[in-house]
């Protein structure tokens, strides 16, 4: 399993369990995209097979079983990080329901007009033979071949034009070594001297504009070269000239489209030069290997003026790693235009974007989107549930097949699409262009970002769980790349079929690096797998590192990071040690003291849990879970618990008798406190949460519509109904005082700690320390004897510390006057009250 995985999976498994404690309807069904290359690429190797002999069922049917061994795979991997789903009724991409939910909504697309079927300029990697979405495309270093040519030669066989800028300057260029003159836009003219020299001009330049109509010639072919206009040549750099071959880009598609050039792309799909390509003896070439020798051809032809290498960024397969072309292909797409896309763009403003500047990445692509090619040449995926007439290709459109296509789909998967002819599925109507009734089917799959874009409609609108589901109810979850992937295709169809985006929240986090920043590589040593660290640490120290992280930037990952998500659970799980422990011998049904008649100090420890409870719930609901972490371990857990009200009421707990007033109400406050904080850590450490509720269970005799269980089944706490509770901050407050006097007291060796400490006190006037006598305040703060005095002062001020008067009893070690047994008058009561009766 992947760190991002882990953190993926851990944040929305957090979402999920605190939505549910809060008493909403929220089901985690978990999903498997089950299509597409990698498995494709994976099974080939390893069956050896080659994809123009095999068959596509048995392929489709093997792929499945590879599909489905790794699901199960990687549910076990999710279940142990504690992730709760359906895991037993998951949803997949390869099952016969979902894939007539692709298929049902490819089909609405294609009725509403959204979809349809095109020669344009694809992204096409030669080496897997298929089109690629632009989220399927990485960008890496390439070396390549540049070279200036003699205008008004270029050296691409599927060039048709030339295009210009319509505000550009463009002069002719005079050679004083050669007198060959050419025509080049103002930044052409500096190129042309730095390889010719000085040169002339007897003519005015001219607008770019004025250029429109030029026709030159190809040295390659002879074929003329039209001058086209283009906004996006330019006018800073270069020649000022650019070559346009609408079937290898998109700019130049456009632009062929608005001349009507013609849209050549003489390349198959393996990248190799097919025989329309002039001159025609390049047919079979492959375009990489043909570039040294069509470079050759112009040298020999003295129209190459320069050739350098540059190395620039240039785009390559995700899967194969190999670089890609351009390539004119027909396909399916899903059109967007300048309506749909200003759609797009409004439609994210009714989503709740975490972080906020997730809006403005997408709406930066949705701006500038192209339309998307849907089809793939690929056996792995959801069929094109399309139908063609074999005469003319037009489609057909007869919404009672493709229901029937539709019910065929959820009774026995896209395989009865292989299996089947046309004429089983009713394809039979006369095509309405030409008149013909035979139709093949489309053999293209469906982009598999299709088949998670739909999710919404195959799994939400489907599933009884899920049915009726609020489209402001719904987040999407997932790393920060997918604003470019599965937000996007999620967003698209759902906006052309619906009016509104699918979602009502979006939360991105980052990737996981190391601790130097670097990205996790085998190659560079530092992948730390989440498997290898459950079964060190256990599950909760995963999901605790995911819970601190501010997973909204890239998230780091190391062993220095790790050592101190351990010491900040074990301070957790320490604070919960000590709650239980203390409560062995507590029954609530019998011990448990009104909350009116609890000691100020638990009352203010409980007031601390209403504060902390108040704040981890605001950033529960901001989905800040780092935050949510440090309110309940550093702030509660640790400085007022751990570092205060624990320790001194350890004298309470070990020195009164066990049913003393004070120690049944500090175990009340205790056993509050502990399943409350259960609660609250559960969709954190949830098996530390899970782990405290059921010792809970077994030593506390409950109701049991008090005490369900699993702590997961229980309501998220509520706030301790308090009347006039102090304050802890103002007992901690004190305590730290006091603590700082007596340590300069030991230093002086007046005394020796806080057991033998005796100090007056100036307490504010009306605080809750005021209300308290000097052995309760004593008691609060963890020292011997105080004589306490209230004053104007704002905060405690302790006096001179002196040795409190009597001797250290032998039970608690505090400095009291003592029983000829050696023990103060409170531990010579809970002696007594343990004797037998």
């Amino acid at each position: 399993m992947p760190e991002g995985h882990a953190l993926n999976k851990i944040l929305k498994d957090i979402i999920v369990k605190y939505k549910s404690l809060r008493g909403f309807r929220s089901p985690y069904i978990p999903g498997w995209d089950c299509h597409g290359l990698p498995i494709e690429h994976q099974l080939m190797k390893e069956k050896g097979w080659d994809k123009r002999k095999v068959g596509r069922v048995p392929f489709r049917q093997e792929a499945t079983r590879y599909a489905e061994h790794w699901i199960e795979a990687q549910k076990r991997e999710f279940k142990r990080l504690g992730v709760l789903g359906e895991w037993d009724r998951p949803y997949k991409t390869l099952s016969p329901d979902y894939e007539a939910g692709i298929a049902r909504a490819f089909y609405d697309l294609f009725e509403k007009g959204y979809v349809v079927q095109d020669k344009k300029p694809v992204y096409w990697c030669p080496t897997c033979e298929t089109a690629l979405a632009e989220a399927e495309v990485e960008y890496a270093d390439k070396t390549s071949t540049s070279v200036f040519v003699k205008f008004p030669v270029v050296e691409w066989p599927a060039n048709v034009a030339l295009a210009f800028h319509p505000e550009g300057r463009y002069r002719l260029y005079e050679s004083g070594q050669t007198h060959e003159r050419f025509l080049v836009g103002d930044p052409g003219w500096k190129l042309l001297e730095e390889m010719f020299g000085p040169g002339k001009s007897n003519a005015p330049a001219v607008e770019g504009l004025s250029l429109e109509g030029l026709v030159a010639k190809n040295p390659l072919n002879n074929n003329d070269s039209q001058g086209v206009l283009a906004e996006f040549v330019s006018a800073e750099e270069g020649t000022g000239v650019v070559h346009i071959a609408p079937g290898h880009g998109e700019d130049d598609h456009v632009v062929g489209k608005s001349y009507g050039l013609p849209v050549l792309s003489p390349v198959d799909d393996r990248g190799r030069f097919t025989p329309e390509v002039l001159p025609n003896d390049l047919a079979g070439v492959s375009v990489w290997d043909a570039n040294p020798v069509i470079v050759e051809r112009l040298a020999k032809a003295q129209t190459l003026l320069k050739e350098v290498k540059i190395t620039h960024s240039y785009p390559h397969c995700w899967r194969c790693k190999n670089p890609i072309l351009f390539r004119a292909a027909l396909q399916w797409f899903l059109k967007v235009g300048d309506a749909f896309r200003t759609a797009l763009i409004q439609s994210t403003n009714h989503v709740d974007w975490i972080p906020e500047y997730g809006q403005e990445r997408i709406l930066g692509m949705l701006r500038t989107r192209p339309d998307w090619c849907l089809s793939r040449q690929r056996y792995w995926g959801t069929p094109i549930p399309m139908f063609l007439c074999e005469q003319c290709r037009e489609p057909l459109r007869d919404r009672a097949v493709f229901d029937r296509v539709v019910a065929e789909f959820e009774k026995h998967g896209g395989d009865v699409w292989y299996e089947k002819d046309a004429a089983y599925f009713g394809a039979t109507t006369p095509c309405a262009k030409c008149g013909h009734a035979g139709y093949r089917k489309e053999e293209d799959i469906v982009d598999v970002w299709f088949d998670s874009g739909v999710s919404w409609a195959a799994v939400l609108g489907r599933r009884p769980e899920t049915r009726g589901t609020k489209r402001t109810d719904v987040m999407y979850l997932e790393g920060s790349d997918q604003h470019r992937g599965w937000f996007q295709t999620s967003l698209l169809p759902a906006v052309a079929l619906t009016g509104e985006p699918p979602f009502g929240r979006v939360l991105t986090h980052g990737f996981v690096l190391d601790g130097q920043g670097r990205a996790m590589s085998k190659s560079l040593g530092n992948v730390i797998a989440p498997q290898e660290l459950i079964q060190k640490y256990g599950a909760d120290i995963v999901r605790l590192w995911v819970a601190v992280t501010d997973y909204r930037e890239d998230v780091r990952l190391s062993q220095d990071i790790l050592d101190r998500v351990i010491d900040t659970y074990r301070k957790i799980r320490n604070t919960l040690r000590f709650l239980l422990g203390n409560l062995a011998d507590f029954d609530p049904g019998k011990h448990a003291r009104p909350l009116n008649a609890l000691d100020p100090l638990d009352a203010a420890a409980l007031g601390a849990f209403n504060e902390t409870l108040e704040k981890a719930s605001r950033h529960y609901d901001e989905a800040a879970f780092h935050l949510v972490t440090a309110t309940l371990a550093d702030s509660f857990c640790i400085n007022a618990l751990s570092e205060y009200y624990l320790d001194v009421r350890k004298d309470v707990l070990y020195c009164d008798a066990p049913d003393a007033p004070r120690r049944r109400s500090a175990q009340t406050a205790f056993w509050i406190i502990a399943r409350g904080l259960a609660k609250v850590l559960a969709p954190l450490l949830s098996f530390t949460a899970e782990e405290t509720w059921q010792t809970l269970r077994e030593e506390n005799r409950l109701a049991p519509e008090d005490n369900p269980e699993s702590v997961f089944l229980n309501p998220f706490p509520s706030p301790v109904p308090l009347t006039g509770a102090p304050v802890l901050a103002e007992f901690l407050r004190a305590r730290r005082a006091v603590n700082e006097a007596i340590e300069k007291a030991r230093q002086t060796g007046v005394v020796k700690g806080a057991n033998d400490a005796l100090l007056p006190l100036k307490v504010p006037a009306g605080g809750p320390l005021a209300s308290l006598d000097a052995a309760a305040l004593a008691s609060v703060l963890g020292v011997a004897a105080v004589q306490p005095a209230t004053a104007p002062v704002d905060t405690p001020e302790p006096g001179a510390v002196t040795v409190a008067p009597g001797a250290k009893c032998g039970r608690c070690w505090l400095w009291r006057e003592l029983t000829p047994a050696g023990l103060c008058a409170r531990c010579a009561d809970a002696e007594r009250a343990a004797q037998p009766a």
